[in-house]
């Protein structure tokens, strides 16, 4: 049976699991009403909401623009890649900078994050491609009785939505070294 202790900064708990079979370790987080998860292996970081760039000309997907330890990471908005309702972020929101999207690194912006959970991988539903938007959604499990689709960060855009984003992010690096450059 698991068993839940809290993480020492008291706001995620953690679940951990007695027996040896194999399991998955994943970040819940709220976007708006919607609980979903990322597997913990393509969460390079969890971030409080930073100030972003926004220069002009961005799609509509692309929230902004972070800039982490001199690397530009572009922001994608969740609600407007999926059938979800507009989310309005704000001060306490956090960032979920992820691997795997494109080339480099995104960042999705997300109300909270509220786990970092151990769930057995016996009890994960397998969702195909087919059955979720983009087939983004590779499996669904039950955490504290509601069911939770855990999304697939390589999934969440399609081939030329990729393509496009790691174009953007190597012009966006190249704007901010520039940028860097000229303020030395």
């Amino acid at each position: 049976m698991p068993d839940s202790s809290a993480v020492p900064n008291g706001s995620v708990q953690a679940l951990k699991v007695a027996d040896h079979s194999p399991s998955r370790v994943l970040v819940l987080f709220h976007l708006g009403d919607q609980l979903a998860a990322f597997p913990m292996e393509d969460v390079e970081r969890i971030a409080p909401m930073a100030e972003l760039a926004r220069p002009a000309g961005l799609p509509s997907v692309v929230e902004g623009i972070l800039n982490w330890s001199g690397r530009a990471v572009p922001v994608l908005r969740l609600d407007r890649l999926l059938p979800l309702p507009s989310v309005s972020f704000g001060l306490y929101s956090m960032l979920i900078v992820l691997r795997g999207v494109s080339d480099g690194r995104v960042a999705v912006p997300v109300d909270r994050v509220s786990e970092i959970v151990t769930v057995l991988a016996r009890n994960l539903l397998q969702v195909s491609a087919e059955n979720s938007f983009n087939g983004c959604s590779q499996a669904t499990v039950l955490v504290k009785e509601r069911p939770v689709p855990i999304l697939s960060p390589a999934r969440i855009l399609v081939q030329r939505e990729r393509e496009t984003l790691s174009e953007f992010g190597r012009v966006a690096q190249m704007r901010l070294q520039n940028w860097e450059a000229g303020n030395s």
